[in-house]
């Protein structure tokens, strides 16, 4: 490493690596400059890549890389600590565009994609940027709301996110480049959301997330991607984090292991909502309870040579949720359900997995993942009678083990065109269960009997490839490739072809269009459905099949803004739907849950809008992101019928933003807020008459999703003040969700009683989140 020079009263290293974006290749003699100033501040990097910058005082910087043939790199802003030093890794693109004109392209590095074959759609974030969204709580699902086309999917407590007036249930989640089963504490049965994600911002180095037009790696999604990827623990030094809150404790510790080759990262997380409760906050609900604890971690060795990087990482989370009925049985309205229910929802996950990155040549690298993972979700649902017997009224089981493999060849075949392939193989074990008692109408618990909906066990497998290529050339960049999807249950493929252009006329601006189709496998409990009998007559469903276009147009101005329009078209074919003219059940209008009759795959689908966006990036001090949305979701029944989907809220904007104020000795006072405003959730209008005659709530079919409850809206605000000691720096944070108090309603039910509708407000009011931070 070439030092230029360091800064007289320094604390602290900066390191990091630099490397080609396409081949991973490190890059020798790139120049580093350490917030765009030719001040001293700098280096260049040595035969591995790697750089340092010793001595560095605690604050806000910003890194600059210029390296010949590569379009010039700024880093996003990073907050630099006195006690722990900060590790970038950073991939630098061959550039495309020559002349004086290539200098404001650094300007787009960080809004730019980690993966330069995802051409539209898709936005990369840091954990920093996990931390600093009010309210976000660390989680990428909950960070995401801030993002254009991307709303909230069910109430204040869950995490699970509608993109493009899609189901929650079109998301996937990849981590180090395998996917993994939903990894949310308390998830829900067959989504992809829950209350939080198991993920630990400690560990989360950049990652992608997809809102549409997917680049063709990723398969068996309709809506979205989570593209994570876990960091390296420090190579150098021990360092350690502490934070304790509301929320519970959450403990980090990462350092080197042998050689300054090798290091490992493990976090740990206890959170019970318990203390909230006892101080008046119900996060959930007033007679609801939960906790959750994960342990993450991440093991890097890096061989020798320098040409071969393994990993091997791991994350599980134990979570419990559980709903209390009304305790006294007087105050007990047996018109509505949940006074007499006792529910408990236990969800537990977990993911390990090896993974070895061997670069073939300068030109190329293999990278091959073997994992171990599964998913083991299920609720147990209780309804006490006014004297307080007790039954079972519904029992759920969703039980998914996998062992996953993966391969992935990258290889620049000339200066201009790239190459990537990939096989990704499952072979999932499984077992599932929804047992349910019929509970209107009959007053003898002696009476009841329980019919068993979902029944089955066994083995399978899904297999997928892909192969993709990138031409650039001047102003023009070419994708190309295909996805193949397969699943062993049942033998139903998918051939998708995909493709994508993308035109820069001038070095600030960028014209995309992309095309492609995508299938996904139905929740895999839809396949064992059981009528009567015992038949399965679900287990012959096709793949879910979506067509995405995506027209994207960026502009990009010196001073770290981005301007963004995209207009889209997904039509959707091959949703389960029931054959019934009885019935408007389209499945995508679930959140998940078990089907309860034989479906078909005849379902269609449209979803179209125009998403906007106006964002600056963290510098002088201050960020925003500014976005608005609108759009129109129908489903289509196969007699020809159409009507809104429920997740046709039409319209959402959404603000967040956040200020730095800076003070001596490296002491940072921050300040943010969010506000999100959408449509209110869509449901079906019921029969009075037939209600009440039947004693459950009987849908208008007539009048499918043409209710609509008023527009959700929530304001979220962010205090946090850090301070930088000389062995210990520390951070003092205080997360709001829902400044305003503002109740916003989760869903509709019928009271027996009163013969009318209600409104069920089981979102969570004023919350806040307090929590005390140390590194050392």
């Amino acid at each position: 490493m070439i030092f230029l020079a360091s800064m007289a009263n320094a604390q602290q290293s900066i390191r990091g690596i630099i490397s080609d974006a396409v081949t991973q290749e490190p890059l020798s003699g790139a120049t580093v400059i350490l917030d765009g100033k030719m001040d001293g501040n700098g280096g260049l990097t040595d035969e591995n890549g790697l750089f340092e910058l010793k001595d560095i005082p605690p604050g806000r910087h910003f890194i600059r890389i210029t390296f010949l043939g590569y379009e010039p790199t700024e880093t996003e802003s990073f907050l630099h600590q006195s006690s722990k030093e900060t590790y970038l890794q950073i991939e630098l693109s061959p550039g495309s565009i020559q002349g004086s004109e290539v200098v404001v392209t650094a300007n787009k590095n960080a809004f730019e994609p980690l993966n330069e074959l995802s051409a539209v759609s898709t936005r990369s974030f840091t954990s920093e940027e996990t931390e600093r969204i009010p309210a976000g709580i660390n989680d990428p699902g909950r960070v995401v709301l801030s993002y254009p086309g991307v709303t909230i999917g069910a109430d204040d407590n869950e995490n699970q996110i509608v993109v493009r007036g899609n189901s929650p249930v079109g998301i996937l989640w990849r981590l180090e480049g395998i996917d993994i089963p939903n990894p949310n504490h308390f998830a829900v049965i067959g989504s992809s959301g829950g209350g939080i994600t198991v993920f630990s911002a400690q560990l989360l180095a950049k990652s992608d997330f997809n809102t549409g037009g997917f680049a063709a790696e990723y398969g068996n999604a309709l809506s979205g991607a989570f593209d994570i990827h876990f960091r390296p623990g420090n190579f150098y030094k021990r360092e350690h984090r502490v934070k304790i809150g509301l929320l519970g404790l959450d403990f980090a510790t990462e350092g080197p292991i042998k050689n300054e080759r090798s290091s490992y990262l493990i976090n740990y997380r206890y959170s019970t909502l318990g203390l909230l409760s006892a101080m008046g906050f119900n996060f959930v609900g007033e007679r609801v309870t939960n906790e959750f604890q994960d342990l993450s971690f991440n093991l890097t060795f890096n061989s020798k040579n320098q040409k071969s990087v393994t990993t091997f990482f791991g994350l599980g989370g134990l979570s419990e949720e559980n709903y209390q009925p009304v305790e006294n049985p007087e105050e007990r309205d047996l018109g509505i359900a949940n006074h007499s229910e006792d529910r408990v929802r236990p969800a537990n996950m977990a993911a390990i997995g090896l993974t070895n990155t061997y670069r073939i040549n300068r030109r190329g690298y293999l990278k091959t993942v073997v994992a171990l993972m599964g998913s083991d979700i299920k609720v147990m649902n209780d309804t006490l009678s006014l004297s307080n017997e007790r039954y079972r009224y519904e029992t759920q089981q969703y039980i998914d083990k996998r062992v996953a493999t993966s391969f992935t060849l990258n290889q620049k075949l000339t200066e201009s065109f790239l190459f990537k392939s990939g096989l990704i193989l499952n072979y999932i074990s499984f077992d599932f269960l929804k047992e349910k008692t019929a509970r209107n109408n009959i007053s003898d618990i002696n009476e009841l009997q329980t019919e068993v909906a979902v029944s089955g066990a066994g083995q399978t497998s899904t297999f997928q490839h892909y192969s993709q290529f990138s031409f650039l050339k001047n102003r023009w960049r070419i994708n190309g490739g295909y996805h193949l999807l397969r699943l062993g249950l049942n033998g139903k493929g998918s051939l998708e072809p995909r493709a994508s252009i993308q035109f820069t006329p001038v070095a600030n601006q960028k014209l995309s269009l992309s095309y492609g189709i995508h299938s996904q496998i139905p929740p895999m409990m839809n396949y064992f459905y059981q009528a009567e009998g015992g038949e399965l007559v679900n287990n012959d469903l096709d793949l879910m099949k979506a067509r995405h276009v995506v027209l994207a147009y960026h502009l990009y101005t010196k001073n770290r803004m981005r301007f963004s329009l995209e207009a889209y078209h997904q039509r959707l074919r091959n949703i389960p739907t029931s054959p019934d003219e009885d019935s408007n059940y389209w499945m995508l209008n679930s959140g998940g849950n078990y089907p309860e009759f034989a479906v078909i795959s005849e379902g269609k689908g449209e979803n179209k809008g125009v998403d906007l966006a106006l964002e600056k990036t963290f510098s002088n001090s201050y960020y925003f992101l500014l976005n608005a949305s609108v759009f129109d979701a129908k489903y289509t029944m196969p007699d020809g019928r159409t009507f809104n989907s429920r997740f046709n809220s039409r319209y959402s904007s959404t603000l967040t933003l956040g200020k730095e104020f800076y003070f001596k000795k490296g002491r940072i006072l921050q300040i943010g807020g969010r506000y999100l405003y959408k449509g209110g959730f869509r449901y079906t209008p019921p029969i009075i008459s037939e209600t009440i005659e039947k004693g459950y709530y009987v849908n208008d079919l007539e009048r499918t999703y043409s209710g609509q409850v008023p527009p959700y809206q929530r304001m979220d605000g962010r205090i946090s003040y850090s301070y930088n000691g000389s062995k210990v720096s520390g951070k003092i944070n205080l997360d709001i969700q829902n400044v305003l108090n503002r109740q916003n309603p989760s869903s509709i039910g019928f009271n027996f009683n009163t013969q009318q509708t209600y409104l069920l407000y089981r979102g969570a009011g004023f919350t806040p989140v307090l929590s005390f931070q140390w590194d050392f």
